[in-house]
């Protein structure tokens, strides 16, 4: 997958970053929805509280905006580079399949797969480096690049909460961040993960083991280090049990 010189994305950026009505709306239907999945349970300890609850819910609001743009800007970067314009889709099923499962669980389980991205090239731009279209490879290192932005968000947001730890705020967005990453990588389309799964199944078993492996490890009170190279242990060991159940390598 070729790269452009940053002066290039930096004029690309300026000129195809901004979302388009559809997509605004679509991301603010998404985010409402997720906010209110992950508030479920918040409304009140033994009693429903209307102003506990609608606090709740905002600042809800405002990690699942974070995390939704985080993730939805890094593709979008990604894509750019390469000379490909990246567009959000809500998934209407995916999001009535959450609000189901949290009101089935009471709250308990979260189901955030509330859509993908489709791909448009950007003919103009991809002159002299590849005019054959858009292939698998390129469709998953762009898709790779939300959860790979949110767990770096989460990162940063553990740093943050080694001088805040008492903070409740910065411990859920961590959680949401980190969990986001994993259902995205889920390989059912249109969701992330289906485009990396399809380029190449052995190499989305590793992936998706060091992102479970960094959501489990990083939500540990655990050294930031550590848990990244617990992450990478955890990828090893799906693709090894991979190849040797399903490829019989070993």
């Amino acid at each position: 997958m070729p790269f452009y010189p940053m002066s290039d994305l930096k004029d690309k950026l300026e000129k195809y970053f901004m979302f388009s009505r559809t997509e605004v709306k679509d991301l603010i239907i998404t985010i409402l929805i997720l906010a209110f999945i992950v508030s479920f349970k918040e409304w009140g300890a033994k009693e429903f509280d209307i102003l506990i609850g609608m606090r709740n819910l905002f600042n809800a609001v405002l990690i699942m905006t974070l995390v939704v743009l985080v993730h939805i800007s890094a593709q979008r970067i990604a894509g750019l580079h390469v000379g490909i314009r990246v567009e959000y889709k809500l998934w209407w099923l995916g999001l009535v399949l959450g609000l189901i499962f949290v009101f089935v669980s009471r709250g308990n389980v979260w189901l955030l797969i509330p859509g993908g991205i489709v791909f448009h090239h950007m003919a103009v731009h991809r002159i002299g480096y590849f005019r054959y279209g858009i292939n698998m490879l390129t469709m998953s290192s762009i898709s790779l690049m939300g959860a790979l932005a949110n767990i770096m968000f989460a990162i940063v947001f553990k740093i943050l909460f080694m001088f805040f730890p008492n903070n409740m705020l910065i411990e859920k967005a961590i959680f949401v961040s980190l969990w986001f990453a994993v259902f995205s990588m889920l390989p059912i389309p249109p969701l992330d993960g289906s485009k990396v799964f399809f380029n190449s199944r052995g190499v989305y078993v590793l992936l998706f083991g060091c992102v479970l492996g960094a959501a489990l490890m990083l939500s540990l009170q655990i050294n930031i280090l550590l848990a990244i190279i617990g992450a990478l242990l955890v990828g090893v060991l799906f693709w090894v049990y991979y190849l040797k159940v399903f490829e019989g390598v070993f």
